[in-house]
């Protein structure tokens, strides 16, 4: 499946729409950056929240995400860690970690799990215009994978806006 993200609203903003191939708008992301509380929220056009992605409380300069589901239960974590060159994010899902491969900087990674990519994103242009394509490939929770690959973009725009 492959998603859209025009970057003038990915990048500048903390509220963006997710769109199909044919630039049909499929879900909504909302963030929430209120006294070092953040939130990134996934939900459907009928407004239905699907994911959390929720900053845990740290003294530490290296953030953790939850994420949780619609129940509010976690599923998932995201931490960034120090990275000489480049950022390094570790996912942990089911127990699992998953790999990030590529150029996280450059908006040109994947998410791998056991040698199997799982979602992709890159920034391209394309017949409507610039934009992010997320292509995920895997069949089991694919709008996991999905808000997955968006937070951790996310996270790395943030971190070259506010320099943490």
């Amino acid at each position: 499946m492959k998603f859209y993200i025009r970057p003038k609203h990915f990048a500048r903003y903390r509220s963006f729409k997710i769109r199909d191939e044919s630039q049909g708008e499929l879900f909504k992301i909302k963030g929430k950056f209120l006294l070092n509380m953040r939130l990134l929220t996934m939900k459907d056009m009928n407004g239905q929240i699907l994911y959390i992605a929720k900053k845990q409380p740290s003294l530490s300069i290296y953030r953790v995400y939850d994420i949780l589901n619609e129940k509010g239960e976690s599923i998932a974590k995201i931490q960034r860690s120090f990275g000489i060159f480049r950022p390094k994010y570790t996912v942990t899902l089911d127990e699992r970690t998953l790999e990030l491969k590529g150029a996280i900087h450059q908006h040109t990674f994947a998410i791998i799990e056991e040698g199997n990519e799982l979602a992709t994103l890159r920034k391209d242009t394309f017949d409507f215009g610039e934009a992010y394509e997320v292509t995920v490939l895997s069949e089991k929770r694919p709008l996991l994978h999905l808000f997955l690959t968006v937070v951790i973009d996310q996270l790395n725009h943030e971190r070259k806006k506010f320099n943490v």
